[in-house]
């Protein structure tokens, strides 16, 4: 492993810095405060970063896209959270389904989908798997037949037909196409039994029922999704019917490899503001980072962002470059830079004091924001566990 970058990714992870900082950053207060969550997608900045080539960094050159490896799309990813985590988030999320559009797909689903992707600016891509019943239960998982994941797919001669609910999809209302986890067998439990079909956002019969208000990470639509006999040709099907399982083990969908990055970035942008801020603020007669209390505040964040940038670099490599991959390191990493951009961020806090706390700071902004990742994509008890039982041979309950 060498992680001298190379001259292109320096040259993206400039052009992804001074975009979030003269682009992201001088917006991100102002759409957090909009009291709509509908309102809150700053489109303008999304279009400009897609005019950038930021949209679509994971397809692969062939297709029109950036070609960037799993360590490239963490670098840039950094970056933009260090702007605003709502931004990098959508972003990242079009980046962990992309191979899946453009690897899993076949030929025909290629040429149907590929060129309207590349081409508009504003088409991002989503997954939709979590439900009002079945969060924890699907990433454990809990795979009793009749559990979990309750939305079904049936065929009904060349088409599928869906119903069932989703909530809390990230992209959710942004997205123009939808990767849906549907159950096509129900006498299977977890995702045996289910099936991964392409949905575009103006199919028949679905819906984005509305938009989570939420507490952070504003700028990224969090939505409930309504299937309502929603149709879809049966060539939407990705793979095999009842081949979901495979998917989700595939290394095609080793998203997560990279998942931590953008909050690391939101961790750095706290802990920049920290360091500045203990220059200029005086007390006791002097700057409070030369107080030993705040000195060592300083040190623990610098610790601990680097210490996160570490895992997340190790395990981002060996996405593509592994011979095995281990799941156990994306699991780690994202529990890892979550913990780490969250405890940053609240340090970050303590060292603003008074003044962190308020509005006009942002720091009270990124700590709200870093918080969304201790539960995003899984919790992070989960995550511990799901490590345990891998090291054990344990059956996980």
């Amino acid at each position: 492993m060498d992680f001298a970058l190379t001259e292109e990714q320096r040259a993206l992870q400039s052009m992804a810095r001074e975009f979030a900082a003269k682009v992201v950053r001088p917006v991100a207060a102002e759409y957090d405060r909009k009291p709509d969550p509908a309102d809150c997608v700053p489109w303008k900045v999304i279009e400009e970063g897609s005019k950038l080539g930021l949209r679509t960094l994971a397809l692969g050159e062939k297709h029109g896209g950036g070609g960037c490896d799993m360590l490239t799309l963490s670098i840039v990813g950094e970056e933009l959270g260090a702007g605003d985590l709502g931004v990098a988030a959508t972003f990242d999320q079009t980046w962990k389904f992309t191979p899946i559009i453009e690897h899993w797909t076949n030929d025909e689903q290629r040429a149907r989908f590929l060129p309207g992707f590349v081409k508009d600016h504003l088409y991002h891509l989503a997954t939709a798997i979590t439900e009002p019943d079945s969060g924890t239960d699907h990433v454990l998982p809990y795979a009793v037949p009749g559990k979990g994941i309750q939305t079904r797919a049936e065929r009904a001669g060349d088409k599928y037909r869906i119903n069932g609910t989703k909530q809390f999809i990230s992209n959710g209302g942004t997205a123009k196409l939808y990767i849906a986890y549907a159950r096509t067998d129900r006498s299977q439990g977890g995702f045996k039994g289910m099936s991964a079909i392409l949905v575009p956002a103006d199919t028949p019969g679905f819906k984005v029922a509305s938009r989570h208000d939420k507490m952070g990470r504003r700028l990224l639509s969090n939505g409930t999704l309504v299937f309502d006999n929603a149709e879809v040709p049966a060539a939407n099907l990705l793979g095999k019917e009842n081949g979901a399982e495979e998917l989700r083990t595939s290394r095609i969908a080793r998203g997560r490899g990279g998942y931590g990055a953008t909050v690391l970035g939101t961790g750095r942008a706290a802990f920049e503001e920290a360091v500045e801020y203990s220059k200029q603020r005086v007390q006791g007669g002097k700057p409070i980072g030369q107080h030993q209390a705040v000195a060592q505040m300083i040190g623990e964040m610098y610790t601990r962002l680097e210490t996160a940038r570490m895992i997340l670099w190790r395990t981002s490599w060996a996405v593509d470059h592994a011979e095995t991959f281990d799941p156990k390191l994306s699991w780690a990493t994202k529990v890892f830079c979550s913990e780490s951009a969250y405890e940053v961020c609240r340090l970050a806090l303590e060292v603003h004091g008074g003044i962190g706390y308020m509005r006009e700071c942002p720091i009270e902004k990124y700590l709200r924001d870093a918080i969304s990742f201790l539960h995003g994509a899984g919790n992070n008890h989960i995550f511990r566990i799901k490590i345990s039982g891998s090291i054990t041979g344990f059956p996980l309950h």
